[in-house]
C-alpha cells in the first residue's frame, strides 16, 4: 500500500490514515482529496490573479507613455483572464507532478490541462494579431495609397484565421493525435467537401480581385445592380454596405467582382440637376431676372464649381415653364452634399419670394357650353390634380 503523504506527521488517527491510504479507482483518497481541494483552491485564487494581472494592465507605464503602440492596443483586450487562466493551468501541473499522479487517470488529467492551456494561448495570439492590425493600420492611414487601408485588415483577419486553425490542430497534437496522418485520411472527404466549397473559394478570390483593384474603398458610396448605400467592410466572403435607410446588405464578393460598380464616392464634383416649374402668368422680364439671380446666388457658394452653374428658361410644360438649375458641387461625402444642395434650394425659393415669382403646379381648364340657348355660356374652371 502506498504510503500517506502526512503519515509520519502522525497528524490523523490511524482510522482516518488507513482511509486515506485506501486506493479508490485508480489513487489513493488522499491524493483524490488533495487534488480536488488543489483545483478548488486554483479557482477561489483565479479572480484575484486576473485582478492583479488587471490592476498591472492599467498602471502600465508603457503602454500609456507609447500612445497606438502594440502594447497599448493589446491592453485595450481582455489578456488579463487567459493570462490567469494560464498561470493557474501552470500551478495544477505543478500539482501533478508534486502528487506523482499515474495510471490513465493522469493522462487523461494532463490532456485536460493541455487543452485549456492551447486554448487560451490561442487567445492571448489572437489578440496580439488584432493589435498589431491596429499598428499597421495606423502606419497605412499616414501613406497616400489607399491599398494598403484595405490590406491591413484584411491580412488582419486572414491571420487570426490561421492562428485559429494552427492552434486547433496543435491542441490535437497534443492529445497524441497524429495530425498529418488524419488529414491524409480525410483526403477524399476533403475533395467532396473542395466542391461543396465552391462557391466559398469564389467569394474568397472575388474579395482578393476586390483588394488588388480597388473598385472601391470603405466609406465609399457605390451602386451595384439595385443596390446602393456606403462601403462598410470588405471581408473573406462578402462586403457589407449601409444603405440609406440604415440598414445593412450583404452582398458575396464573387458577385461584387463580376459586377458593375458605380462608385459615386470618388466622384470629385457631384452635379446637382432640378427644373423648376413658374406660373405661365411670369412676365418674361421677371423670368430673366429670377434666372440672373439664381445664377448668381449660386456661383458664390464655395462649394459650386462656377463654370457648370446653367440657369435658364429652356421649355414650355403643359401647366408650367420650365426653368432648368443645374450646377457641380466639390462635396467627399453624401451627407455634405445634401446639405450644401439644401441650402441652395432654400436660397432660391428665398429669391422667388423676393421677386413675387410663383412656382406652378398642375391645372386643367374645363370650358363648358351649355345646349339649346342662342348664345353660350363659358365658364372656366381651374382644377388641382
Amino acid at each position: 500500500m502506498e504510503k500517506f503523504l502526512f503519515e509520519e506527521l502522525q497528524l490523523f488517527s490511524l482510522e482516518l490514515a488507513m482511509f486515506l491510504k485506501k486506493t479508490y479507482i485508480v489513487m489513493p483518497t488522499w491524493k483524490w482529496v488533495i487534488l480536488a481541494l488543489g483545483i478548488c483552491l486554483a479557482f477561489v485564487i483565479r479572480p484575484g490573479l486576473q485582478w492583479l494581472l488587471k490592476l498591472f494592465k492599467e498602471h502600465n507605464p508603457i503602454a500609456k507613455r507609447y500612445a497606438k503602440s502594440f502594447s497599448h492596443y493589446l491592453f485595450r483586450f481582455e489578456i488579463e483572464r487567459p493570462l490567469a487562466w494560464i498561470l493557474i493551468i501552470l500551478l495544477l501541473f505543478a500539482l501533478d507532478d508534486a502528487l506523482e499522479l499515474a495510471g490513465k487517470f493522469v493522462t487523461y488529467y494532463e490532456y485536460l490541462l493541455k487543452g485549456f492551456m492551447g486554448f487560451h494561448i490561442i487567445r492571448i495570439v489572437y489578440y496580439m494579431v488584432d493589435a498589431m492590425g491596429y499598428v499597421f493600420a495606423d502606419i497605412a492611414a499616414k501613406t497616400e495609397s489607399k491599398m494598403d487601408d484595405n490590406l491591413v485588415p484584411f491580412a488582419t483577419k486572414a491571420i487570426k484565421f490561421l492562428v485559429v486553425i494552427l492552434g486547433f490542430l496543435m491542441i490535437l497534437q497534443s492529445f497524441g493525435l497524429n495530425v498529418m496522418s488524419l488529414m491524409a485520411g480525410l483526403g477524399l472527404g476533403g475533395l467532396a467537401l473542395a466542391l461543396a466549397a465552391q462557391d466559398t473559394a469564389a467569394n474568397l478570390f472575388g474579395s482578393i480581385t476586390i483588394l488588388f483593384d480597388t473598385p472601391f474603398q470603405v466609406g465609399d458610396w457605390v451602386k451595384v445592380k439595385d443596390m446602393e448605400g456606403t462601403v462598410e467592410e470588405v471581408g473573406f466572403r462578402s462586403t457589407r454596405i449601409r444603405t440609406f435607410y440604415n440598414s445593412v446588405i450583404t452582398v458575396p464578393n464573387a458577385m461584387m467582382a463580376k459586377e458593375t460598380i458605380d462608385n459615386m464616392g470618388v466622384r470629385p464634383f457631384r452635379r446637382v440637376r432640378q427644373i423648376i416649374g413658374i406660373a405661365y402668368e411670369t412676365p418674361p422680364d421677371k423670368i430673366k431676372e429670377f434666372c440672373d439671380r439664381v445664377r448668381y446666388c449660386i456661383k458664390q457658394d464655395s462649394t459650386v464649381n462656377p463654370e457648370t452653374v446653367v440657369v435658364n428658361f429652356n421649355g414650355y410644360a403643359d401647366s408650367q415653364l420650365n426653368v432648368l438649375v443645374q450646377f457641380h458641387l466639390q462635396v467627399f461625402t453624401g451627407p455634405e452634399e445634401l446639405e450644401q444642395q439644401q441650402y441652395i434650394f432654400i436660397e432660391i425659393l428665398k429669391i422667388a419670394k423676393e421677386l413675387g415669382v410663383e412656382f406652378a403646379y398642375p391645372t386643367q381648364t374645363v370650358y363648358y357650353r351649355g345646349g339649346g340657348e342662342a348664345e353660350s355660356q363659358q365658364t372656366q374652371q381651374s382644377a388641382i390634380t
